[in-house]
C-alpha cells in the first residue's frame, strides 16, 4: 500500500473540497409539511445544506392540485439554510477517497505494465539454449 505525500494529499483535499461545493447543486431530498413549510436537502452523497421555506401561494395551506401551474411553489424570503458540517466532511473525505484510490489503481497498473515489459526484455536478451547454439552451428558447416 502506498502512502501519498504531502502534495498528493493537498491535491485530494482541494479536489473534495471542489467536489462537494460542486455537489451542493444536486437535491437530495425534498419534502413538504402539512403547515406550508418545505425543506429541499442538497448535496451528494450526503446532504449538508438544507433550505427551509414556506410555499407562496400556499396560505392557508392547500392541496398540490389545488392551484395551477402558473401559480407552482416557490421558495419565499423567509427562508432559512442550515449545513450540516459532518456531513460536509464525510463528502469531502468520500471525494478525497476516490482521488486515492484511482492514484492507487494508477500505480498498480503502471507497476503490473513495468514488470511484464521487464520480463519481456530479459526473454528477448536471454542467451540462446544449448540445443538452438547446436542448430546454428551444423547450420553454419552445412555452408562451408
Amino acid at each position: 500500500m502506498i502512502r501519498p505525500r504531502l502534495r498528493y494529499l493537498i491535491l485530494f483535499l482541494s479536489l473534495g473540497l471542489v467536489a462537494s461545493y460542486v455537489s451542493v447543486n444536486v437535491l437530495t431530498s425534498y419534502s413538504y409539511l402539512p403547515n406550508g413549510i418545505a425543506t429541499m436537502s442538497y448535496g451528494f452523497p450526503l446532504p449538508w445544506e438544507t433550505v427551509s421555506g414556506t410555499l407562496c401561494g400556499q396560505n392557508p395551506s392547500q392541496p398540490h392540485d389545488a392551484y395551477s401551474l402558473l401559480n407552482g411553489p416557490c421558495l419565499a424570503s423567509c427562508c432559512v439554510t442550515t449545513y450540516n458540517l459532518a456531513f460536509l466532511l464525510f463528502d469531502v473525505l468520500f471525494y478525497m477517497g476516490i482521488g486515492y484510490l484511482s492514484l492507487l489503481s494508477y500505480h498498480r497498473l503502471m507497476r503490473g505494465i513495468d514488470r511484464r515489459a521487464s520480463e519481456l526484455a530479459r526473454e528477448s536478451s536471454a542467451p540462446m539454449s544449448v540445443g538452438e547454439n547446436d542448430q546454428s552451428q551444423d547450420g553454419l558447416e552445412e555452408k562451408a
